[in-house]
């Protein structure tokens, strides 16, 4: 198409890098030059309830797509309320772009919703612009390739109808993706000289080995030499969890420190630290080997040797030097057992949440993609739901944000429509986003989202009696989610007995619309679960 104004060109670019929504609730100034311009491309653009939602599922459609993710906002309350979807951005690697609107140079005398924005998520931003520096396509195309740099995150574009509404000049082409260093020829040395005296060694691959380089380099090395494989939560499916080597789940908890402990050497792949539990490193007595592709500004620890670099061209150079027989098949058959029983406990006088999850599993098509809430539900979901590819099972880790379950379930049936995606939450997280109901009717998306409704903040509360605190300001008063969601067009159902999950399972999958399962859960075995996988 022929490229008029600068708002048409930006979009252009955006399309150019794979870009196929931009979500958001628009005000009314640059927002809807933006709007026009997607409609133009062919771009959708999909009107949510929230800013903070908005900024969720662009994320989303980033990790599925690997395109970056676009937001837009109006100025001041929308920008302050998209702001812990930036954070998510940040702190669990995704790259997005957040556009907002701005003032004029000729508007100073406004005080109205004026703030400094970019101030506000400075601590945040990879890269932020108002374009009033430089060529306004060269200034867009620096906040994508920061947002798509090392590590990935939000990008801030802010700005004003002079700017974007006049002539653009001629684009450049755009550039290619940057790539990632070469690991260090020394580190690199040390890694091999560990790795070659290690006849136990066990791998803990992260949040980077989702990219496609990476899992696949990550998978020739494991079937190149026997090494068995745990993943953080966001990595989840990087090695097929239904292969032998992909053994499970590195929580740093219970199940699996005689398994890690019992290594003579931990190879950390793309292992963030935003990933880990805010508790101390484990495992000091076993040597490390860090694969990286960037450096951190929190280390959890000090490895033995760390390789900055691009992990997928590291871990092939470890191939020849790495020694797998002193683990047994039977032995680690064993222990892979015992990891995946640790979250299975039922009981208690209703339906528990394993018991729940087991139901989920056994009525949804085995390459569903996942989402999953903050909250005690998570642990059942996330060590009984066996994951074969990257980012089947979609998760806020380095922010571990309430209310992403919901909105990130929708953007993900909207990036790929062909497969069922299944959205777990409880009752905290869906309240802080019940409105995005309605997105998924307008915008036809078609989850399926389970509710663990137990009128709590679980694992607060837990925590709390932990501390043997007197029981306050953790308990709901009752919410019939599925009439809410009835009121918004959805298909929805309300289980009291564990007789109906199977029913309300096969009623929802054969709706052909957006359906929530609303189950009231029995909350006693919720400690138990949360002793045996985090201690």
């Amino acid at each position: 198409m022929t490229v008029g104004t600068v708002s048409e060109a930006i979009v252009a670019r955006l399309a150019e890098k794979g870009v196929r929504f931009i979500f958001g609730v628009p005000g009314g100034e640059c927002n809807l030059d933006f709007i026009a311009a997607a409609e133009k491309q062919g771009m959708r653009f999909i009107l949510t309830r929230t800013e903070t939602s908005a900024a969720m599922m662009a994320c989303v459609t980033a990790e599925i797509t690997g395109a970056p993710g676009v937001a837009m906002t109006t100025r001041g309350p929308g920008l302050a309320a998209a702001a812990n979807g930036v954070a998510y951005s940040d702190l669990d690697r995704a790259a997005m772009l957040l556009i907002a609107d701005g003032y004029e140079d000729d508007q100073a005398y406004i005080s109205h919703q004026r703030i400094d924005q970019t101030a506000i998520l400075a601590p945040m931003l990879r890269a932020s612009s108002n374009l009033r520096n430089g060529d306004p396509m060269a200034e867009v195309d620096r906040l994508i390739d920061a947002a798509m740099g090392n590590p990935p995150g939000p990008a801030y574009l802010e700005v004003a109808g002079s700017f974007i509404r006049r002539r653009a000049e001629a684009a450049p082409a755009p550039r290619s993706a940057t790539r990632l260093p070469e690991p260090g020829p020394s580190a690199l040395a040390e890694a091999k000289r560990l790795v070659a005296a290690a006849r136990r060694p066990i791998l803990l691959a992260g949040l980077q080995a989702r990219s496609p380089d990476g899992t696949a380099a990550l998978r020739a090395f494991v079937a190149a030499t026997g090494c068995p494989v745990l993943t953080t939560y966001k990595a989840k499916g990087v090695v097929s969890e239904n292969a032998p080597l992909g053994l499970g789940l590195y929580a740093n908890g219970v199940p699996e420190q005689p398994l890690i402990g019992s290594a003579d050497l931990i190879i950390l792949y793309g292992f963030d630290p935003v990933e880990g539990p805010p508790q101390p490193w484990r495992y000091g007595a076993v040597p490390t080997v860090e694969l990286t592709n960037h450096a951190y500004e929190h280390p959890l620890f000090a490895p033995t040797a760390s390789v900055v670099g691009d992990i997928a061209a590291s871990i092939a150079a470890l191939h020849d030097a790495t020694d797998s027989s002193g683990w047994e098949p039977g032995e680690l058959a064993r222990r892979k057992e015992a990891l995946w029983a640790a979250a299975q406990i039922f009981g208690g006088s209703g339906i528990s949440p394993a018991a729940l999850v087991r139901a989920a599993r056994q009525a949804v098509p085995a390459d569903s993609r996942i989402t999953i809430d903050a909250g005690a539900h998570m642990l059942p979901v996330l060590h009984m739901w066996r994951c074969d590819e990257p980012n089947q099972s979609l998760i806020s880790r380095g922010l571990s944000t309430m209310g992403f379950a919901i909105p990130a379930a929708i953007a993900a049936s909207l990036a790929d429509p062909g497969r069922t995606t299944v959205a777990f939450t409880g009752d905290g997280g869906a309240m802080m986003c019940l409105g995005e109901l309605g997105t998924a009717v307008q915008s036809g998306a078609k989850p399926v989202v389970v509710l663990f409704n137990d009128s709590c903040l679980t694992l607060i509360g837990a925590k709390q009696r932990r501390r043997q605190l007197a029981p306050a300001g953790v308990d709901f008063s009752h919410t019939d989610f599925a009439q809410v969601a009835a009121g918004f067009g959805w298909h929805a159902r309300r289980v009291d007995e564990e007789g109906g999950l199977a029913g309300a399972f096969a009623d929802a999958l054969a709706s052909g619309r957006p359906a929530l399962i609303d189950v009231t859960i029995d909350p006693a075995t919720y400690d138990d679960q949360i002793l045996a996988i985090r201690g």
